[in-house]
């Protein structure tokens, strides 16, 4: 078998190993957790999970711990290395100190990168009425680097870059290959004007600063500043938009439509084509001004998580007769004000970029009477294992 030792502990055997605190042991990868990690059986039956390794690999592992119940541990020796392992692109990607833990697939190809997010969510369908039959290919990145239109990074005024995997230590970064060509070209212009004083820690316990970069900024980058959600991938994002105005297409009449998480409008704009008025609920009020001057488009500020305000939006809108969702990883958390009001609600059209939670509110959507009609999952981000899930469900 073919047996290769890990980059990080290369780097580090010259320096003294600490004794573990009980012995190392070796296991086959049989899953992948949804961050990515392998998932290797313990001679004892408990599961670790082990950055750096994937589907059908053997290694000898070293267990570090347990932290919120999940026993951890890191590779040794790779002794039976996947066909699908590559090398990576970037010389700063891996699992150990000092290296960059943004990208943890960049080790493996792309198309079994894509195998394993359709085979997770694939996972959850099964679990679901009718979710095996309602699933459609992955649609998979036109660009597997190069891609991402904004990035937040970290800076001391001496570094500038990500954090290391696992951990809140701050590793510099010369170059990131999945940044698109303008925000590489920002990067480099940054890193020229370091060190920075303007750009150090203000306060004793601040260990870094943000510094953002987008395609779209009027200036070349920000400090510390919070800037609205948008999607990190644009010939995705592009893909997205089309897949709803086509998924809408059955629909027809003026029907009374909410979206909730409407964001800065990335689908507002879409729904209002297509229905002629849309009331767009979204939590931070610099976007519903936005969405404001979007034709046929009510904005209305509201906190998306709070039990009661979602209960008056409910009870306020209660003849909604379709709806478009699209929440951040935590999924629609608040949702018996809406099963319980909304007896008009038709159509559903719910984007997620977390498979764990859209299957829980499906769940509930299902036991009021939803048929899942289609689930399409898109790759927004290549080399790690986020999967965007968009889907259409229909009462009856």
């Amino acid at each position: 078998m073919l047996s290769i030792m890990p980059k990080h502990l290369r780097q580090r055997k010259s320096r003294p190993v600490s004794r573990p605190q009980e012995p190392a042991f070796e296991g086959v990868v049989r899953d992948l957790a949804s961050d990515g990690r392998a998932v290797m059986a313990h001679p004892d039956g408990r599961a670790f999970l082990v950055p750096g390794l994937w589907l059908g690999e053997c290694a000898r592992v070293k267990p570090v711990g347990r932290h919120a119940g999940v026993w951890s541990a890191e590779v040794l020796e790779i002794k039976d290395v996947s066909d699908s392992r590559v090398q990576p692109v970037c010389a700063h990607q891996g699992v150990g100190a000092g290296e960059c833990g943004g990208c943890p697939w960049m080790f493996v190809d792309y198309a079994a990168q894509s195998a394993a997010k359709l085979a997770r969510l694939a996972s959850y369908l099964q679990r679901l009425p009718g979710g095996e039959n309602a699933l459609r290919s992955l649609v998979v990145a036109p660009q597997v680097l190069g891609y991402r239109n904004r990035a937040q990074l970290k800076t001391d005024g001496k570094r500038l870059g990500f954090m290391a995997a696992g951990s809140r230590e701050l590793v510099d970064i010369r170059d990131c290959p999945v940044l698109s060509p303008p925000l590489q070209l920002q990067l480099q212009q940054a890193r020229e004007t370091l060190p920075r004083n303007d750009w150090r820690p203000r306060h004793r316990r601040e260990r870094w600063r943000d510094v953002g970069f987008d395609e779209q900024a009027t200036t070349e980058v920000s400090l510390d500043q919070r800037t609205p959600f948008r999607q990190g991938n644009s010939l995705q994002n592009e893909r997205m938009l089309a897949w709803l105005e086509e998924a809408l297409g059955p629909v027809e009449g003026s029907l009374k439509t909410v979206e909730l998480f409407a964001g800065a409008g990335n689908f507002t704009s879409v729904l209002a084509a297509h229905f002629g008025e849309v009331v767009a609920a979204e939590g931070d009020r610099v976007l519903t001004d936005q969405l404001a001057h979007i034709v046929g488009v009510t904005p209305i500020t509201m906190d998306l998580f709070d039990e009661v305000a979602m209960g008056a939006f409910a009870r306020d809108w209660s003849h909604a007769e379709v709806v478009v969702l699209d929440p951040p990883r935590d999924g629609l958390k608040v949702r018996e004000p809406l099963l319980a009001n909304w007896k008009d609600l038709a159509w559903v059209f719910y984007i997620s970029c977390n498979p764990a939670t859209w299957a829980r509110d499906v769940k509930d959507f299902a036991e009021k009477g939803f048929r899942l009609l289609e689930v399409t999952p898109i790759d927004l981000f290549p080399q790690t294992p986020h999967l965007e899930i968009m889907s259409v469900l229909r009462r009856g």
